[in-house]
Formats: structure tokens, C-alpha cells, sequence
């Protein structure tokens, strides 16, 4: 009996000792399995870092201080960029208003200078019309006294004939005394349609009308007015008598 029992203790010893042998294995299984995934790890880190090496030795990947250092300058560039884009707009703004001020100058002065043109038109057809008109009238007072030079002429040579013709009479001894046809007369006659003098009747004729409603002269401003002394304002060069210049008048 007593050696089935020393069988048992010894397989109960082999099986303690079998286990404690697996249980090496295992611990054994599982630290070369840490240690494996601690290679992988250290193998990918070491992958990792030659890929970042490699990138950096051909320029694919940049370090942060450069990254940084060309976001700055960029920022600069942008900043600069942005003050002279200020800047433009400002010229642009103030040549803007330079060219509305400029137009509005040149809008001004062709006004002007359409109204002075204007303005002297007016006064040459004026100063043309009155000019035709004293032309017009000149050439009346000419054929006026053409025709009286013309009657003289015809006068003097009916004279020059008839004073022949008693020549020849008396030279000849046969003078025949005959009445003397009486002479023809002539009349002096003035003109009258001269435009000046048609203006001084009208202004003669202007005082007498306000001479019995007023007992008193007139201002001579009230007066300048009329035709006849307008004329003699402007058409005399150098006046000898300034009307509207007089105090005692005005």
C-alpha cells in the first residue's frame, strides 16, 4: 500500500513540475510576444523617422520654423499689398473728384463762353442792321443829290447854250431884242430823311409832350433812353459833351 502512494506524489510532482515549466513557457511566449510588438513599434518608429529624414532631405516636407517664417512673410506681403491697394484708391478717389471739378470748370466756362458768343452775335446783327440801315439811307441822300447835281448840270449847260447863241447873234449884227424868258427858279430844298434827324424831331417832340405835366427839367438819366441821345453816346468817339456824366442834369 505504501508504494501506490509514492506513485501518486511522485506524477502529482511530475504534473506540479510540468505546469510550472508551461507556465515558464508561457510567461516566456508572452514576453518574447511584448518584446515582438515593441520591435514592430521600435521598427515603424524607426521607419517613420527615416521617411521624415528622407522627406526633408528632398524638400517634400519643410521644419516649422520655416512654415512659420513664410506665413509671416506672407502676412507682410498681404499687408503691404492691402496699404497700397488703400493707397490706389485714394489717388483713384481724389483724381476722380480732380476730373468731376475739372469737367464742372469746363461746363462753366463753355457756358460762358456760348453766351458771350451769343451776346456778340447779337451786337454784330445789331451793329450790321444799323449800318445797312445808314447805308440804305446815305444811298437815298446820294441819289437825292445826284438828281439835283444832275438838274444843276442840265441848268447850266441850257445857260452855256443860250449865251452861244447870243454870241452868234451879236456877231452876226442881228440882235433881235426878245423877252427875256424868265429865269427858272430854284428852290433850296433840305433833306429830311436822314434817320439822326428823324431821332431829334422825335426827341424835341418827346420834351414838349412832358414840358406841361412837368414844370421842371427832367434827369437827364430818364432821357438817355431815347434814340437821339443814344446815338450820341455810341456813335461818338470822342464825346465833347458827357451827358451822363453831368451833375447838375442828373
Amino acid at each position: 500500500r505504501r508504494r501506490p502512494s509514492n506513485d501518486h506524489d511522485a506524477q502529482a510532482m511530475v504534473i506540479d513540475s510540468l505546469r510550472q515549466q508551461v507556465q515558464d513557457l508561457v510567461s516566456q511566449v508572452t514576453a518574447l510576444n511584448g518584446k515582438l510588438v515593441k520591435s514592430y513599434d521600435r521598427f515603424s518608429d524607426l521607419e517613420d523617422a527615416l521617411h521624415h529624414l528622407s522627406a526633408l532631405n528632398t524638400g517634400l516636407l519643410v521644419e516649422k520654423a520655416q512654415v512659420t517664417a513664410e506665413l509671416t512673410r506672407l502676412m507682410e506681403k498681404a499687408t503691404d499689398e492691402a496699404a497700397r491697394r488703400g493707397q490706389a484708391e485714394s489717388a483713384r478717389a481724389e483724381i476722380e473728384q480732380e476730373l468731376d471739378d475739372l469737367s464742372a470748370g469746363l461746363f462753366d466756362q463753355a457756358n460762358t463762353m456760348v453766351a458771350e458768343a451769343r451776346l456778340a452775335r447779337a451786337m454784330s446783327e445789331r451793329k450790321a442792321e444799323d449800318t445797312e440801315r445808314a447805308l440804305k439811307e446815305t444811298e437815298e441822300v446820294v441819289g437825292l443829290m445826284q438828281k439835283q447835281m444832275q438838274a444843276l448840270q442840265e441848268d447850266k449847260e441850257e445857260s452855256e447854250r443860250r449865251m452861244e447863241e447870243m454870241k452868234a447873234r451879236m456877231g452876226k449884227g442881228k440882235w433881235v431884242d426878245r423877252t427875256p424868258s424868265p429865269a427858272p427858279a430854284y428852290s433850296l430844298s433840305l433833306l429830311s430823311s436822314h434817320q439822326p434827324y428823324q431821332e431829334f424831331l422825335l426827341f424835341v417832340a418827346h420834351l414838349r409832350s412832358i414840358r406841361p405835366t412837368s414844370p421842371q427839367m427832367p434827369a437827364m438819366t430818364t432821357l438817355l433812353p431815347l434814340p437821339f441821345l443814344s446815338r450820341l453816346l455810341s456813335e461818338d468817339t470822342d464825346p465833347t459833351v458827357r451827358l451822363d456824366l453831368a451833375p447838375s442834369l442828373n
